[in-house]
C-alpha cells in the first residue's frame, strides 16, 4: 500500500470518498446522501470517522444490502470482503498493462480503526437529528444478533412486507394425493395430440393449490413455471365462471420479462387441443387478450409525483388475477410497493413466480430468497426440468452448482482444430492459461483465437441471411416467403451467445464484441448487415425494453438500416435512425446479468481470471450455465476460479422476518 493510499484512508472525508469512488466502491449519489445527512446533523456535527462509516454504509447498500451491523468485527469482515474484491476487479479490468499491481491499493485492514471509532460515535445516541425512532432518515434496529443501521425507507419496506404476509394474504392449506391426481387428469384432458407437455406431481400441485390459494411458485429454467400458470388459469375459469369477468394482469420487473410472460401464455394455448378451444372460446379469448406490464407500469409510476399512482390509499382493482414473474429480480422497495397496492378486501388472486438461485435484484434486497427461507406451504417448488433429462450433462452440472457440490474443473488448452460445439448436450472446460499465468498480451491472443473460431461457426452466416430480408414491407407485415427467411435469420442469430461476468478487460463483453466484429471484418462502432444489437435502456414509446435484441438489415429501397425484432411471434422493423446511438450496443457477447431470463442452444462463458474477484460466485455461475438450451456449454476458467465461483454465494442482508404461523 502506498503512503498516498494510506493517507486517503486516514485523511479527510473528501479524500476517503475519492478513494472509494476511484475504485468504483460507491456512486456519486452516495455523496449527495452523505452531504444531506451532514446538513441535517448540525448539533453536534458528525465526526470524521462517523462520516466515513456512513460512506461504507452507502457502499454496502449499493451491493443490495438493506442494513449494516453496528458490530465492528462483523462490519469490518463484510467491508474487507468487498474491498478486496474491488481491488482484484480493478486490477483485472486494467487492459493498459501491469502498472497497477495489487500492492498499490489500500489494504482492507486499514479501515478497521475507522470502523471501530465511527461505530462508537454512531451508537452513542448523539446524532438524534438523523438517527432516531421517529421521522429520521436512519434508525438503529435491535435484533437478537446485534444492532443494525438501516434507512427509514428500507425499514418501512421490510415492515410492510412482513405485515402483509402475516395478514394472511398467503393462506396455508393442506391438499391430498387425490387433488393432485385430479389436476393431472385435468391437464391431460386439455392437451392436443402429440403435445410434449407431461405434468409431474409438483406441477399438478400448483393447479390443485392455486384454485384455493395464492401461491409462490419457484423453480429453475425449464421447470415450467409459466407453462403451469396457463393451465392453472384455465382451471380457474372452469371452476368458477365468474373469473371470466375478472381482470388479468401479468407483470414482471422488466419489460423484456413481461413480454416473455405474454409469449408463454401464447405458447400454452397452442398446446390445448382444437376441440377444447372450440368448446371454450371465451377462455381462449380471455387468455389470449391478457396484457403484460412492467411492475412500474402496472402500478403507474408518476415522475411528477415521485411515486406510484396505485398504492395503499389507491389500491389496484379487486376481482383481478395478478401474475408476477421473475420475482428474484424485484427489489425490496418495489416488492413492498406492489404488496401495499393490492386490494385490501383480499378479493383477488395472486401468483408469484421466480428462481431464487439466479442473480438477485439490481437494487436492495433479495426478497424472494429471504421469504423462501421460512419454508411455508403456500410455496410450490418445481424441480423437474423440461430442458434437460436426468442424464443431461448440462442439467447435472447446473444441479450440482445449485446444491453447492464439489465439481472438478477438467480444463484443457484450447485446440483450434477441435470440433467443440457439434455434439448435443456437451460441456467443455477450457483453461486458456494451461496452468501458467499468461501475460495480458498472450491472454488476449488466446481469447482472439477462441472467439474467432466461435464467430466463424455461429455469426459469419448471419450477414448473407440478413441480406435476403426486405424491411420495406406493407403494414400487414412480411409476406409468407419473407416470413420464412425472417424465421431462419432469427433462429440463426439466437443459436449462440458469448457470456461474460465482466464488461471490461480482456474477457469483458466490450473486448469480446470488438473481437467478433473484427473477425467479421467490421467496425463494431458502426452498424452493419447481420449485426446483433441489444437495447441498454427502455424505449417506452416503441414498447421496446432494456435487453430486447434485434438484427440489423438494410432497405435496398432507401439504403437505410433497419432493426428487425420479434415480439410475440411477430416480426417488426424499425429504422435505426429512430434510436440514439448510445441506446444500442453489440450483443454477440453480453454480461451474465443481462442474459438472465434468456436462453440459447450454445453458450460460451468467460469467468474472471483473478481469485477473489467479486463476480466469481455461485449465482453468476448458475445463471450462466442455465442459459444453455440442450446443445453446448463452454466454460473458460481455471480450476481455482471455477472452484471459487462454485463455493462463493452472494449473501445480502435483507432482514425480513416471518413468523412460522401467520
Amino acid at each position: 500500500m502506498t503512503l498516498d493510499e494510506k493517507a486517503k484512508v486516514d485523511g479527510t472525508v473528501s479524500e476517503f470518498y475519492s478513494l472509494l469512488r476511484n475504485l468504483r466502491a460507491i456512486t456519486p449519489i452516495a455523496e449527495k446522501m452523505h452531504n444531506l445527512l451532514c446538513t441535517l446533523q448540525h448539533d453536534p456535527l458528525l465526526s470524521t470517522d462517523a462520516q466515513k462509516v456512513l460512506y461504507i454504509f452507502f457502499s454496502l447498500l449499493e451491493d443490495g444490502n438493506t442494513r449494516i451491523p453496528l458490530d465492528a468485527e462483523k462490519l469490518s469482515s463484510k467491508w474487507s470482503q468487498k474491498w478486496k474484491g474491488l481491488v482484484v476487479q480493478a486490477e483485472s479490468s486494467n487492459t493498459q498493462g501491469d502498472n497497477n499491481s495489487l500492492e498499490s491499493y489500500a489494504v482492507a485492514e486499514a479501515f478497521l480503526p475507522i470502523i471501530r471509532n465511527g461505530l462508537q460515535d454512531i451508537v452513542s445516541g448523539r446524532y438524534t437529528q438523523i438517527i432516531g425512532d421517529e421521522a429520521t432518515p436512519l434508525h438503529l434496529q435491535q435484533t437478537p444478533e446485534c444492532i443494525y443501521l438501516i434507512s427509514d425507507k428500507h425499514l418501512q419496506d421490510k415492515s410492510h412486507i412482513e405485515n402483509i404476509f402475516r395478514s394472511g394474504i398467503f393462506k396455508e392449506m393442506q391438499i391430498g394425493n387425490a387433488d393432485i391426481q385430479q389436476s393431472m387428469d385435468f391437464v391431460h384432458s386439455l392437451l392436443r395430440e402429440g403435445s410434449p407437455i407431461r405434468f409431474d406431481n409438483r406441477q399438478a400441485e400448483v393447479i390443485a393449490r392455486g384454485v384455493s390459494q395464492n401461491l409462490i411458485i419457484t423453480g429453475g429454467p425449464g421447470t415450467g413455471k409459466t407453462t403451469v400458470i396457463g393451465f392453472l388459469l384455465w382451471r380457474l375459469l372452469e371452476t368458477n365462471a365468474d373469473y371470466l369477468n375478472w381482470d388479468l394482469y401479468m407483470a414482471a420487473p422488466s419489460g423484456k420479462a413481461a413480454d416473455r410472460l405474454a409469449e408463454s401464455m401464447e405458447d400454452t394455448l397452442h398446446e390445448i387441443s382444437e376441440s377444447v378451444c372450440n368448446k371454450k372460446t371465451q377462455f381462449v379469448k380471455k387468455l389470449a387478450a391478457a396484457s403484460s406490464y412492467t411492475l412500474h407500469r402496472l402500478l403507474k409510476y408518476s415522475t411528477a409525483e415521485g411515486g406510484f399512482t396505485f398504492n395503499s390509499d389507491n389500491p389496484l382493482p379487486e376481482k383481478a388475477i395478478y401474475i408476477i414473474d421473475e420475482a428474484s429480480m424485484i427489489d425490496i422497495s418495489l416488492f413492498a410497493a406492489f404488496l401495499q397496492a393490492l386490494p385490501p378486501s383480499g378479493n383477488f388472486k395472486l401468483f408469484i413466480l421466480g428462481d431464487p438461485n439466479q442473480l438477485p435484484s439490481v437494487d436492495a434486497g433479495a426478497v424472494l430468497g429471504n421469504i423462501l427461507e421460512f419454508d411455508r406451504n403456500f410455496v410450490v417448488k418445481l424441480v423437474r426440468s423440461n430442458r434437460f433429462n436426468d442424464e443431461s450433462k448440462i442439467g447435472m452440472l447446473a444441479g450440482k452448482i445449485q446444491r453447492g457440490e464439489s465439481i472438478p474443473f477438467n480444463g484443457t488448452p484450447f485446440d483450434v482444430q477441435a470440433r467443440y460445439w457439434e455434439e448435443p448436450d456437451s460441456v467443455h472446460f477450457l483453461d486458456l492459461d494451461g496452468g501458467e499465468a499468461l501475460s495480458r498480451k498472450d491472454e488476449l491472443h488466446a481469447i482472439k483465437s477462441l472467439v474467432c473460431k466461435w464467430t466463424k461457426k455461429f455469426y459469419t452466416p448471419l450477414a448473407s441471411l440478413a441480406e435476403s430480408i426486405n424491411p420495406d414491407t406493407s403494414t400487414e407485415g412480411p409476406t409468407t416467403d419473407q416470413l420464412a427467411i425472417c424465421e431462419k435469420l432469427w433462429d440463426a442469430a439466437n443459436q449462440a451467445r458469448i457470456l461474460s461476468a465482466e464488461r471490461r478487460g480482456n474477457r469483458g463483453v466490450e473486448t469480446l464484441n470488438k473481437i467478433v466484429s473484427e473477425t467479421l471484418s467490421q467496425d463494431s462502432t458502426s452498424p452493419f448487415i447481420g449485426q446483433i444489437l441489444i437495447f441498454n435502456r427502455n424505449q417506452n414509446e416503441f414498447k421496446l425494453y432494456n435487453g430486447d435484441t434485434g438484427i440489423v438489415v438494410l432497405s435496398k429501397q432507401s439504403n437505410q438500416f433497419f432493426l428487425m425484432l420479434k415480439k410475440q411471434s411477430k416480426f417488426i422493423f424499425y429504422p435505426l435512425s429512430y434510436f440514439s446511438e448510445d441506446c444500442l450496443e453489440p450483443s454477440y457477447a453480453i454480461t451474465i446479468h443481462k442474459s438472465q431470463g434468456s436462453g440459447y442452444p450454445n453458450i460460451m462463458m468467460f469467468l474472471p481470471t483473478r481469485k477473489g474477484h467479486p463476480l466469481l460466485n455461485r449465482q453468476i455461475l448458475y445463471t450462466g450455465v442455465t442459459r444453455t438450451k440442450k446443445q453446448s456449454l463452454t466454460i473458460i476458467a481455471t480450476p481455482d476460479t471455477f472452484k471459487m465461483a462454485c463455493e462463493n454465494v452472494i449473501e445480502r442482508d435483507t432482514g425480513i422476518e416471518l413468523q412460522s404461523n401467520p
